[in-house]
């Protein structure tokens, strides 16, 4: 019989069942990536009342942090120049901490609040009795210093701005 030969089965049943190219895995990879930042961004982009609370809880992480980073440290915290980054990364700066353990923050992102603006952190604190170790807040969902409800200013130091 002329004509081409015939594939065989087995042939066949190799060729369908090969496995994705590199290629197609990074497309399928980055797709995926994709879809689970845009489902992120739905959930986190929610109302402003939830987004002051994402806030609430990502400065109380920072405040956690710090306490971490000044137990490590002989009770001193990152100075107003080293700011929050010592907490990531070990400072450059002095006084370079001679004990840090860090990172003392799971992701650089939970040092902002959750309109994209970063905490604004100096150290020492302002005048207290006794004073603060540190200040650090956010300026709320309007961006701008003061306000009321909920674009008021989110204060470490000031527990009724804390109340969810």
């Amino acid at each position: 019989m002329g004509g081409t030969p015939a594939t065989s089965r087995t042939d066949q049943s190799a060729h369908s069942r090969r496995g994705f190219t590199a290629w197609e895995t990074l497309v399928i990879v980055a797709l995926l990536i994709a879809l689970a930042f845009l489902v992120m961004k739905l959930l986190v982009s929610g109302s402003v009342a939830d987004q002051r609370r994402l806030t609430i809880t990502r400065l109380e992480a920072v405040a956690d942090g710090l306490t971490k980073y000044a137990i490590d440290n002989g009770g001193l915290f990152p100075t107003t120049e080293q700011g929050l980054d010592a907490l990531l990364a070990l400072p450059a700066l002095d006084p370079v901490p001679h004990n840090w353990r860090g990172p003392y923050l799971p992701a650089p992102v939970i040092t902002e609040d959750t309109w994209g603006r970063g905490f604004h952190y100096v150290r020492p604190g302002g005048p207290a009795n006794p004073p603060r170790p540190y200040d650090l807040w956010s300026l709320g969902a309007d961006g701008a210093e003061g306000g009321e409800a909920l674009d008021a200013d989110i204060l470490s130091w000031d527990r009724t701005t804390l109340l969810l």
